[in-house]
């Protein structure tokens, strides 16, 4: 199948610069630039509007590793922007500036940007560049992500200081390398499935409704927490299920908590963007769940990570084993065994992970009884549930113990135990102990009076 983009390799170009100066004095100074010069064909009719979400420069500039001293470059982050624009419009999918009208949101970092050599005379001067990039659709579910290394290399014509422009050449030949397979892999058959899969036919659009405007605020915690620093060693997988395929009951508020959790974990946990999937609904079905523990995880948490889990929706108990399940979108608890997924599996497929330290919050119930929790029709509610034993590298925060149930908070529009996990979060920031303790009397005193329920949020660490 003959791709529709012909992306040649990019090795000259002229435009947007970033000047640093050598302090060895018979050194050329460094001048980056992206323009590429060759045509290329066009994309093929029918791609979605794509915005430029994030480009995050992780590397603080290009650092340079030889025998003769070169001052590092500033951040890359106004060039690495530019740049992806350039491409972008070159291969005829030109970036939109309104996020509103985009179906695709494109996430990219650069991680890696150096040019290395040692001393002798006539050695190779090697640049290296990485780029992660990442697509997620509009309610920022992961569609496809990827990373591109680009190199480049030049001849130092002499030893020492004397490394002539090879520096230079060695870095713009690297950077123009990676962002010149930006198109390649966007014309990936892979990729181009996944984008176009995302852009509406006129059938869809014509059915689409108006758009409703943005949603009022309707407590404090709608308001977001100033934004901290960034930790690209952390990842969070976000869940909220609020309709259920099978006619269940609504879990009031799971959707929009889970999107609402996953701008706290940026935020307030510092996790990139990129890293944070959202699953709700219809697009939060067993095989996701599959998808995102079992594989996602594990291809990007390395060594010393950190990972983040929320999950909003129904719970329910398997009466004849005592086990509790998380129930999908496509979840039914007459079938819970098989259409359900455990939190004993959830737990199983977390500890594989090589993650520093791993932190679950649920907001679900288990005991069949209602609120957050469903049954098998003909069942009794109340089932004795059996805690699974969490494993030594997880912290769990649960919305309730077993034998309860887990409430809405319809004074504030979302669930008793988010509302007070994500105040607890913008109160006390990334200690999680410190946000139980802040959490646990005030969902049990609002539960006592609001429902005259007893709802006691549990906090279970593995040893």
């Amino acid at each position: 199948m003959r791709n529709k983009f012909q992306i040649p390799r990019l090795r000259d170009a002229f435009g947007l610069t970033l000047v640093l100066v050598l302090l060895s004095g018979c050194a050329s100074p460094v001048v980056l630039k992206y323009q590429p010069t060759m045509a290329v064909e066009p994309v093929q009719d029918g791609y979605p509007q794509v915005y430029l979400a994030a480009a995050d420069d992780l590397t603080g500039g290009f650092k340079f590793d030889g025998a003769a001293h070169v001052s590092p470059t500033g951040p890359l982050t106004d060039l690495f922007r530019e740049a992806l624009a350039t491409e972008f419009g070159r291969i005829g999918l030109p970036l939109t500036s309104d996020q509103a009208q985009a179906v695709a949101l494109l996430y990219a970092t650069l991680t890696e940007a150096s040019v290395k050599w040692i001393g002798g005379m006539n050695v190779p001067v090697n640049g290296v560049v990485r780029i992660k990039l990442a697509i997620k659709d509009k309610s920022r579910r992961s569609v496809w992500s990827g990373e591109i290394v680009g190199g480049g290399s030049a001849i130092a014509v002499g030893g020492g200081a004397a490394v002539g422009g090879a520096p230079n050449l060695a870095a713009n030949a690297a950077f123009a390398d990676a962002i010149g397979k930006v198109g390649a892999m966007l014309a990936s058959e892979k990729l181009t499935r996944a984008l176009l899969g995302l852009a509406p036919t006129a059938e869809t659009a014509r059915a689409q409704p108006a758009q409703r405007p943005a949603a009022a605020v309707t407590s404090d915690v709608d308001v977001l927490p100033a934004a901290r620093a960034a930790r690209p060693h952390s990842y969070a997988v976000v869940v909220g299920v609020e309709h259920y395929r099978e006619k269940l009951p609504n879990a009031d508020f799971a959707a929009s908590d889970a999107k609402l959790a996953a701008r706290y974990f940026e935020r307030v946990l510092g996790v990139p963007e990129a890293n944070v999937v959202v699953l709700t609904d219809e697009r939060a079905a067993k095989g996701d769940f599959e998808k995102y523990f079992e594989s996602w995880l594990p291809n990007h948490v390395e060594t010393g990570d950190t990972v983040y889990v929320y999950y909003s929706g129904h719970g329910a108990p398997n009466p004849a084993k005592g086990e509790a399940y998380l129930v999908p979108y496509d979840g039914d608890p007459t079938y819970i065994e098989k259409t359900g997924y455990s939190v004993k599996r959830l737990y199983d497929q977390l500890s594989k992970l090589p993650a520093k330290q791993i932190y679950v919050a649920m907001d679900s119930c288990f005991s069949g009884a209602g609120g957050r929790s469903v049954i098998a029709k003909g069942a009794r509610p109340l089932v004795s549930v059996v805690q699974a034993d969490v494993p030594a590298n997880l912290t769990v925060i649960a919305a309730s113990a077993g034998d309860q149930i887990s409430s809405s908070y319809q004074e504030k529009g979302h669930g008793l135990f988010t509302y007070y996990f994500l105040k607890g979060l913008k109160e006390k920031g990334d200690d999680f102990r410190a946000v139980f303790d802040y959490l646990k009397p005030e969902v049990s005193r609002v539960a006592r009076r609001e429902y005259n329920a007893e709802q006691d949020p549990q906090w279970r660490q593995g040893r």
